[in-house]
């Protein structure tokens, strides 16, 4: 591959991932990231330049796709996914006092204790 060729297809390839990054819907995000990353990764050992250039056509135009969703999902904004806050919730560990059971929002109910004393009941054997 020449040397324009393959910075055409580097600079490709990072505006393709650096337009996916603004999609604000977690889902699409991650599934357009890892599609380019798929796609660039099956096709990086063709020599072809005709292949090349049928491939760079079709990512200029799978980018224009992305850029238009991009804008739409932007006018359409949803709260965002809790696993998108990576920072504010951290994994807690067995030994936290927030994990105990002590702790807990709603208590273990305590074994019951008997008030009354508990009288002996004879039972006919037979």
């Amino acid at each position: 591959m020449a040397a324009s060729s393959r910075a055409q297809v580097l600079r490709l390839y990072r505006a393709l991932l650096r337009e996916s990054q603004r999609f604000s819907c977690y889902g699409y995000r991650t599934y357009a990231i890892r599609r380019i990353k798929d796609a660039f990764r099956e096709n990086k050992n063709i020599t072809d330049s005709e292949k090349i250039e049928e491939l760079l056509n079709k990512a200029k135009a799978n980018l224009q796709v992305i850029q238009r969703q991009v804008t739409i999902g932007q006018m359409y904004a949803t709260e965002k996914l809790i696993i998108e806050y990576p920072e504010d919730i951290q994994p807690r560990k067995a030994s936290d006092p927030e994990t105990t059971l002590a702790h807990l929002q709603h208590p273990i109910v305590p074994p019951r204790t008997e008030t009354a004393p508990r009288t002996e009941t004879a039972h006919a054997h037979v």
